[in-house]
């Protein structure tokens, strides 16, 4: 039995291509393994050190941009990334990407 969760948000299953640019570099991930939430989002990236502040683009039909940092790497490749800045016009696109990826997920099961 699973027990109480820690998570400050729930998390979405996040299909969507993701750019992450950090460290000098851009990591482009176009079919990302990972999960979005109101605070962050965790996907399928490698080569980000914890602490590393990054800029966030994740593509939908409102293209979603933020400020975050790297709080987490998983050794197999992992990253957990939480938003630490976010436009008012960003935060109302990622309610509305939080929404549409959850009636896909619901329409999928």
């Amino acid at each position: 039995m699973e027990g109480p969760s820690i998570r400050s948000f729930p998390r979405i299953a996040l299909g969507n291509p993701v750019e992450l640019r950090g460290q000098n570099k851009t990591i482009r991930i176009r079919e990302p393994i990972g999960n979005l939430s109101a605070g962050g989002l965790f996907v399928n990236a490698a080569d980000l050190l914890v602490n590393t502040p990054v800029h966030i683009k994740i593509a939908a039909a409102h293209p979603f941009e933020a400020e975050g940092v790297v709080r987490f790497c998983e050794s197999q490749g992992g990253v957990g990334i939480e938003f630490t800045s976010i436009t008012d016009a960003n935060r109302k696109r990622l309610d509305e990407l939080i929404v549409e990826l959850t009636k896909k997920e619901v329409l999928a099961s």
